[in-house]
């Protein structure tokens, strides 16, 4: 682990970097990685709420399971799913940056993920990885059979440990984020306690970098410059189309 004070310095950082990396960024450096509905108050409910959402949604729109729950990720509600993408940029911009204010003058944290070796570790284990499901109708079956601890599928293979699922890219917000997930099944506690359990030494997949509190506002400023903002990252194409129509027309929604 590093702790670099500008935009510079974070991409001298990820010189010489090889395979499939991924990347997210956490606006305090003390989180762990864990999916929101894993978290206090949520774990009792998130799993109902998830499969209620997804239903009510396929009968309102053309969507499969997979993109209703990706939609209901990136509209806060509690899921197993914690958000990565292939951008540094897009992870740095959420070190940096806090909806809320917060953790603005916290240190944020970048985690540097090398999915490839992740995978093949799972592989070697015998483990699901996102190589196997590729069928969002099946992944939706298991997802809602995992919460059952007893049950079992695919020849008593279950999701016992986080695999990566790609987005579908259906919706803008994770086409802007270029944006992944790491699915959680089984194991309901922190990712660090997942390898602390299996006895595999986090630092097999993991770097990270500590961004200084006081470091943020500049780098969101260098970051503006490669358009990459609040305004961008969460692009919303009916605001684009109210635009479009106030200029054509006169007229907002």
């Amino acid at each position: 682990m590093s702790k670099v004070s500008n935009y510079g310095e974070y991409i001298q950082e990820l010189d010489g970097r090889g395979d499939v990396i991924v990347f997210r960024g956490q606006a305090n450096s003390d989180f762990v990685l864990i999916p929101s509905g894993l978290r206090g108050e949520h774990i009792a409910t998130a799993d109902s709420q998830m499969f209620h959402f997804v239903d009510e949604m396929k009968h309102l729109f053309n969507f499969d399971e997979l993109t209703c729950i990706e939609i209901a990720q990136h509209f806060a509600l509690p899921t197993r799913m914690l958000d990565f993408s292939y951008s540094f940029d897009v992870a740095l911009f959420f070190a940096c940056h806090d909806t809320r204010g917060r953790y603005q003058e916290d240190d944020g944290k970048v985690f540097i993920f090398n999915k490839s070796k992740y995978e093949q570790m799972l592989k070697e284990r015998g483990k699901l990885s996102s190589q196997v499901i590729r069928n969002n109708k099946f992944l939706y079956e298991w997802l809602q059979k995992y919460i059952d601890k007893e049950s079992t599928m695919m020849g008593n293979k279950g999701i016992d440990m986080p695999i990566f699922i790609d987005a579908t890219q259906q919706f803008d917000r994770l086409y802007m984020q270029r944006g992944l997930f790491l699915l959680w099944g089984r194991d309901e506690c922190s990712f660090e306690k997942i390898m602390e359990n299996e006895e595999i030494p986090i630092s097999r997949f993991i770097d990270t970098i500590t961004i200084a509190g006081e470091a943020k506002p500049g780098i969101l400023k260098e970051l503006a410059k490669k358009h990459i903002s609040e305004d961008t990252l969460y692009m919303n194409v009916e605001k684009i189309k109210s635009l479009v129509k106030s200029i054509k027309y006169g007229a907002t929604e």
